[in-house]
């Protein structure tokens, strides 16, 4: 029983939903995006759509208290930061976008992860 840092979880846990994201035929673009306004964990292309991917590792078992952590600034820091993301790209400006989450839960004893995916989990916040 191996018992992670928290760095180390978070770490793991991008890698593993980036694994997982490849082998459902998501293509990365980039991993932790970051700007003044925030960071995007990853960025992939599927079909002509660029999506944003929140990623949220726990090694407690609650999807629940990892989705609630997408909160309001954290969705309008994610969103600023993917408009400047397609500002500074645009080769991507006629892409669909959409936000999605990866949420991966460790179990310790197992050394194992469970992986859910929610596409479209947000809509982006933008100033007006």
């Amino acid at each position: 029983m191996k018992k992670l840092s928290k760095t180390e979880l978070a770490r793991a846990g991008e890698n593993l939903a980036a694994e997982h994201l490849e082998s459902k035929g998501y293509s990365t673009i980039i991993r932790n995006f970051r700007t003044k306004t925030g960071e995007i964990d990853l960025i992939v292309e599927k079909d002509q759509q660029l999506i944003f991917v929140e990623v949220k590792t726990r090694s407690y078992h609650s999807i629940t208290s990892a989705v609630e952590n997408i909160h309001y600034q954290k969705i309008k820091r994610i969103s600023l930061t993917a408009l400047q993301y397609i500002n500074q790209n645009p080769q991507y400006s006629k892409y669909n976008t959409r936000f999605d989450a990866v949420i991966l839960l460790y179990n310790p004893q197992e050394e194992s992860f469970k992986i859910t995916h929610f596409e479209d989990a947000f809509l982006p916040i933008l100033p007006h």
